[in-house]
Formats: structure tokens, sequence, C-alpha cells
């Protein structure tokens, strides 16, 4: 049985937003409970003198996400080679930047990623309304950005992505998406739906053997769930976000049925949690996780 190996990911360049940066370290205590953690196995996040705009007065903080990205993709690859299935607590989901290049390349590009969030994330460079790098990592692991953001060889192809839960887009993504037939699970067809039909039709197409399991917390409905780096926002927003009890479902019967390589959870602002009533839930999604991998 391989081993989970928690990998702390303290980024927040990729929106600027203090909070989820400190994630790992306000979730380290459950994470030491429910996966051994005993060694802080954390990617540096020191970068001198950030800059907002270095060169490029659109894109933030370009540099620093992509010297972080390069970080968490050797500590990702280093836990592949060790035959473990890295688990990165995030961060802002530039975090998956690192993580999706290091398991495309060590396995060769035979990857395909699902996607649980609200947001599409799949902006360029040259489509970006905010210039915030969490908008684009799979744009960037796609390799559909300049050569500023290479990273890895591999690249994900389109028809290897999934979304489950999409509810925020701009029209640039979205046309991104229906033009390359990106198969995707809009929020409100997700509550609408049995959690076993949802698996049942992605597994029905998945063609290749790994699969990185991308979770972004703000999925959730803001009634459940409010502890989220960034507010829903966007031109197409369905403000129906997922229950807790049906992304638990969800994930339970994917890492029951399909090989996940490597993991993302991304988006958690403990500096919103004042009740902690959001860590008791991601408590749940862990156990979750881990009672799956052990099966």
């Amino acid at each position: 049985m391989r081993k989970i190996s928690v990998i702390g990911m303290p980024m927040k360049y990729g929106c600027y937003v203090d909070g989820a940066d400190l994630a790992y370290d306000y979730l380290k205590d459950i994470l030491s409970d429910i996966f051994g953690v005993k060694n802080s196995n954390v990617v540096d996040n020191s970068y001198e003198n950030p800059m907002e705009h270095k060169k490029d007065k659109k894109i933030r903080y370009l540099e620093p996400v992509m010297e972080l990205s390069n970080r968490l993709y050797s500590k990702t690859y280093e836990s592949l080679e060790k035959g473990n299935i890295p688990f990165v607590i995030g961060g802002d989901h530039s975090t998956c930047i690192g993580s999706i290049s290091a398991a495309l390349d060590y396995y060769k590009g035979d990857v395909s990623v699902i996607y649980i969030d609200k947001h599409a994330d799949i902006h360029t460079e040259k489509t970006t309304p905010s210039g915030n790098i969490h908008g684009m990592p799979l744009s960037i692991c796609i390799g559909r950005c300049d050569e500023r953001f290479n990273i890895g060889t591999y690249k994900l192809k389109p028809e290897n992505l999934y979304y489950i839960g999409l509810n925020s887009y701009e029209i640039e993504e979205i046309s991104y998406i229906l033009d390359n037939n990106i198969f995707h699970y809009m929020g409100f067809e997700v509550e609408d739906m049995r959690a076993e039909a949802i698996v049942k039709s992605i597994l029905k197409r998945i063609n290749t053997k790994h699969v990185h399991l991308s979770i972004d917390l703000d999925c959730l409905s803001n009634e459940e769930f409010n502890a989220v780096n960034v507010a829903v926002e966007g031109t197409y927003n369905d403000e129906r976000g997922l229950t807790i009890r049906k992304l638990r479902s969800i994930l339970t019967l994917l890492l029951e049925e399909v090989d996940v390589c490597s993991m993302d959870l991304v988006e958690y602002n403990p500096l919103l949690d004042t009740d902690l009533k959001c860590k008791d839930k991601i408590k749940d999604i862990l156990l979750d996780i881990n009672d799956s991998i052990r099966r």
C-alpha cells in the first residue's frame, strides 16, 4: 500500500491574499493525527523582495509564483520517486502548477487531472482580467502560456482534464473549455446528481493510468464553508456550491476507483475560520481521504 506524503505549500503570490499560505500550519495537528506527519515537509516560500510587477505590468508576482512552483515540483517529484502519494496542502490554487507538472513528468504525460473547483482557472497571460496567476494554473500546465511560465517537460492534454463543480468563469475560459470538449460538471448539475453517477461518467472517459486530484475548498457552498481564500466572482457565476456531504461522497468514490497518484487541497483561509468549524469539516474530508486510500 502506497503512503500518503504530506507537503505544505505556503503560497499566496497567486492572488496575494493573506491566509491561505497559513493553511498547513493551522492544519498540522490534524495532519499529524491522520497521516502521521512527524517532520515538517514544507516548501520554502521565502523570496527576496517579491515585486508585484517586475517587468510585466499585467501579471502579478510572476517571478515568485514560478520560483515557488519549481520548488514544489522538486518536492513532489521526489515524493513520487519514493513511491509515495504526494498530498499538497496549499496555498492558493497556483499551488497545482508545481504538483501537476511533477506528476506529468514522472509519469511521462500519462496523467489525467480531476479539478474540483468553482473556478475554471484556465486563463492565459493574455486573457486574465486580474493578472492573478491562481486563475491560470491549468493553462500553464497545458502549455498555453508563454515561455516565462515554462515548468516541466510533459504537458496536460485538454482531453485529460475533468471539472467537477464549475460555477464561475469568464467567456474566454468557457469558450476554450467548449471548443476543446473538456469534460465538465457544473455545480448545479453535481448537486442534482448522485455521486455514483458523476464518478461513473468520468471513469468511462479516463484513458490514462494515473490521476491527479486537485480540490479547491471554494467548490463548497458559502453556507457550509466560508473560510476560503477568494470569494467567487466573475461574469458567469452560479452561487450554488457543493455540500460537504456531496464532496465527501465524490472523493471517497474517486479514491476507491482510480489510481490517484497525487493530490492538492487548496484555498483554505484560516484567518476567516474564526470558530474553527471549517477546520473540523476539513478534518472529516481528510479522514475520508485517508480511509479510502488505505482500503
